[in-house]
């Protein structure tokens, strides 16, 4: 069983922005919420794979600045940093993805625990196709009770104690 994200974007086909959306007029994006080793260990080919082209260019700019970083530092230092930046983006891969499917259009839409993304998929499709039970109209001649007003809080200025600091302070 793995946790996945839910994305979803409105066609341009959809006249109504605002309306109701269709399951039809839906790109659906699921996303496994993992650590990723490719992410890890290959972070610009995960960047190039996924296109996530300004992901790329922030882990380059990173990059650049822990080379140039090392030099003062020494090498030692600037390949923990590296290190730990790597296992960084591979605990946050799928939230980076998350973040670049948000700048396309996408919403998110919720989380599901399934065994696979389809699964996972459908189980977003079923609980978009559940009915929804109306809710019940308020009459005009129900008498509404008037909300009760909070009682006024009061806070006492006096010591918790009868002992008063006594002596000299230097």
């Amino acid at each position: 069983m793995g946790l996945f994200a839910i994305y979803a974007k409105p066609s341009s086909k959809n006249v109504a922005k605002d309306g109701p959306q269709s399951l039809i007029t839906q790109e659906i994006a699921v996303i496994r919420d993992r650590f990723s080793i490719f992410a890890c260990l290959l972070t610009p080919l995960w960047c190039i794979w996924h296109r996530l082209w300004l992901e790329l260019a922030a882990f380059l700019g990173v990059a650049f600045v822990l080379g140039f970083a090392a030099f003062f530092t020494g090498e030692s230092a600037g390949s923990w940093i590296g290190f730990l930046v790597a296992l960084l983006i591979g605990f946050e891969a799928s939230s980076i993805r998350g973040y670049a499917l948000t700048r396309k259009g996408y919403l998110f839409k919720g989380q599901a625990v399934a065994q696979s993304s389809s699964e996972a998929e459908w189980r977003y499709v079923a609980n978009m196709l559940k009915p929804v039970a109306p809710e019940p109209e308020l009459k005009v001649d129900d008498e509404v009770e008037p909300p009760v007003k909070p009682s006024t809080i009061e806070v006492s200025t006096t010591f918790l104690s009868n002992e008063r600091p006594t002596g000299i302070v230097q």
